[in-house]
């Protein structure tokens, strides 16, 4: 009988130990072994920049680009007549489309460029070398896609008008 009262007492004492245990953890943050730390510390570096990448997924480069490409695109008729005074109104449409090209620090620098200058010549009344910089500018192959429009069926849907519910002819 001694010998089951030992046994009980130690089966007792093991599930107040357990119980112990059990109740302090739930009061206690434990503590990161080495391993853990690591692995946060891992993690928190790999996500590091997935809010810029994200953002950059979103399409507003190519929405810039939907948007503001044929806007200058149009401008052909008055680089090729000479009308400078519609092409320095269209300077905010330039400086929009450049940031079509926000992620390539490269091309960025080199389009924000080219329409600087263009629009300085444009300002200083330099007609043929207008035309030389919009053709440079307008020769990069994004623009033609945008250059031979496609004739678009009824309810075709575009990417300014799938998020209203508006078929291309309604948008």
């Amino acid at each position: 009988m001694a010998r089951n009262s030992r046994s009980a007492a130690l089966v007792l004492l093991a599930v107040a130990c357990l119980a112990f245990q059990a109740i302090t953890q739930a009061f206690v943050a434990p503590s990161l072994n080495r391993r853990d730390a690591l692995q946060a510390a891992g993690f928190s570096m790999a996500t590091l920049g997935s809010q810029a990448v994200w953002a950059d997924a979103q399409g507003e480069p190519t929405a810039c680009l939907i948007r503001y490409g044929p806007q200058i695109l149009k401008l052909k008729d008055a680089v090729d007549k000479g009308d400078l005074e519609t092409i320095l109104k269209k300077e905010p449409k330039f400086k929009l489309l450049n940031s079509y090209w926000r992620n390539d620090p490269a091309l960025f620098e080199k389009y924000s460029t080219l329409s600087e200058k263009l629009l300085e010549a444009a300002d200083e009344g330099k007609k043929d070398e207008v035309k030389k910089l919009y053709q440079e500018y307008t020769s990069d192959s994004v623009f033609e896609p945008l250059k031979q429009p496609i004739k678009r069926n009824k309810n075709t849907m575009t990417m300014f008008s799938y998020g209203a519910g508006k078929s291309y002819n309604d948008a």
